[in-house]
């Protein structure tokens, strides 16, 4: 008799035993986006105000994560830490590495052209990282040893973003 492990229903949260961080593991489906900004918003304790950037730049490494690598794929796991110190949000985000076949990508803030479709509208796209930029204070990246990424990100628990400093 075989004894396979049933999946681990996702997204979950994973146990802290420091009570200033949370951590959260979602899979690759994209309804996990909307409950990893609701686990979010309730982990930083903070206004919507304070907790803004935090939550949009959450949502953005999320979405890189999995469009940009195997985490979006069946299976594919992004587990995201924060961490509420005295005056900052530290925020990580990590992937589960390139997709099977493709190289490894280095996540790189561009500036955004602001283009404009036929419809006068701006394109959509390509944004993330640029978002990310403007609102953290600080942020990096660091390969993993199993192969995935980690974004860091660090915000000032006040709402204030680098680009309004």
């Amino acid at each position: 008799m075989s004894f396979t492990r049933p999946p681990l229903d996702l997204p979950r949260r994973i146990r802290c035993t420091d009570p200033e961080q949370g951590s959260l593991e979602c899979g690759h489906q994209l309804w996990h986006l909307k409950a990893a900004r609701s686990w979010a918003s309730h982990v930083a304790r903070a206004t919507p105000a304070c907790a803004d950037p935090l939550l949009v730049s959450l949502s953005e490494l999320h979405t890189n994560a999995l469009k940009h690598s195997a985490s979006g794929l069946p299976g594919g796991r992004v587990r995201i830490e924060i961490e509420r110190r005295r005056r900052l949000f530290l925020l990580r985000v990590t992937d589960d590495g390139p997709r099977p076949g493709q190289e490894v990508t280095v996540p790189e803030a561009r500036p955004v052209p602001w283009e404009r479709g036929e419809d006068g509208l701006l394109v959509e796209g390509g944004y993330g990282l640029a978002l990310v930029d403007a609102m953290a204070l600080y942020w990096d990246f660091t390969r993993e040893s199993g192969g995935g990424l980690m974004v860091r990100a660090a915000f000032d628990r006040s709402g204030r973003t680098r680009m309004a400093a």
